[in-house]
This record gives C-alpha cells, structure tokens and sequence, in this order.
C-alpha cells in the first residue's frame, strides 16, 4: 500500500513537472519576450518599418503644404498576444508576441475640421485599405463625443514613444490651438515571435 501511494506521488509529481516544462516552452516568459524585442534582429525589422512610416509622413506633408504638424507621435510597440488561448483546448496559431509602430500627424485648422477632411480627401486622398507599404490609415478630428489621441497600448512588453515636436500633450496642445485633427497610420505588424 505505502509503495503505491509513493508510486502514485512520484508519478503525480512527474506530471506536474512536465507540464510546467511544456508550458514553459510553449509560453515563454516576459523577461525572455523583452530580450527578443531589444535584440538585433528585431531592431532591424523596427528600423525598416520606421523609414517606411516617417516616408509616409514626409509624403502626407509634401502633399498637403498647409497642413501644419502641431506634432508627429511615433508609437512603437511589443505586445503579448498569448492571453486568451490560455484555457482554449484548440488555440489559433497566433504567437506569444507582435511588434507594430504606428504614426500620428496631429494638426489644427483654422476652420470647420470637417471641411479640411474633405479638402484633404479631395486633393490628397488616404488609400482605401492597406498601401503597398501594408500601412492602414484614417483621418480623424475633435468632437463633441470623442477627442483625438494617439492611441497607446496598456502593460506591453516593451515600448517606445517619439515625438518631433517636443513634449506637450495632447491636452495641452488642445488648449492652445482648439479643435484638433488626427492622421493616423497604423503599420501591420513588423515582427511576430510564436
């Protein structure tokens, strides 16, 4: 009786030693997804997609010369995306993280932010869709519902922040030149790790 209640604790114990080692490797840990955001790799990968957004940027000013930045706002960042296919008997292939960077143009006008949208889209449309660059964009401005902001993600695995205008908010750039409008461009993601 004892030898089997041993038998059945080693066995126990065996198993969960497995399963901590094959969630392991099928999940790794924070520290070794912030090693792999910072690595050469990755760096590279991070590089490419930023000349491609900050071209795009130059490309939406060339062509639209009285569209004044107040600031553009690069937003890059590494998420864990393993989260709900914890509990999932049969998960999607999705991978533990993703790395994406978008841009923000913010501006002013001096009148009805509505009809500098449609200026814009008369003279200087955004594409339909994603661009050849696999970037997405959308124009957006102040209401009385929503106010404009860049949007940033919540607890990522790493993170960067630029700004070409200095560090004013955009509350304080609100106040000081009122209605603001957005052009947002939102780059897929230029590195997953699985």
């Amino acid at each position: 009786m004892r030898s089997l209640r041993r038998w059945a604790g080693d066995t126990a114990g065996l198993l969960l030693v497995f399963t901590v080692v094959g969630l392991a490797r099928r999940f790794p840990p924070k520290w070794k997804l912030r090693w792999i955001a910072v690595s050469a790799e990755v760096r590279a990968e991070r590089e490419a997609a930023e000349r491609k957004l900050l071209a795009r940027v130059r490309e939406i000013e060339a062509g639209v010369p009285w569209l004044r930045p107040l600031d553009v706002v690069i937003h890059d960042v590494c998420l864990d995306i393993r989260g709900a296919r914890l509990f999932d008997s049969n998960p999607p292939r999705r991978g533990a993280m993703a790395c994406e960077m978008s841009a923000f143009i913010i501006f002013s006008v001096g009148g009805d932010p509505e009809d500098a949208v449609a200026e814009i889209h008369r003279s200087f449309p955004p594409p339909d869709g994603l661009s050849a660059d696999g970037i997405s964009e959308s124009l957006l401005w102040d209401t009385d519902e929503r106010k404009v902001a860049p949007a940033v993600s919540h607890n990522p695995v790493w993170a960067r922040v630029t700004r070409r205008h200095g560090e004013k908010s955009v509350g304080q750039l609100r106040r000081e030149n009122g209605v603001l409008c957005m052009w947002a461009l939102y780059g897929q993601a230029y590195c997953t790790v699985v």
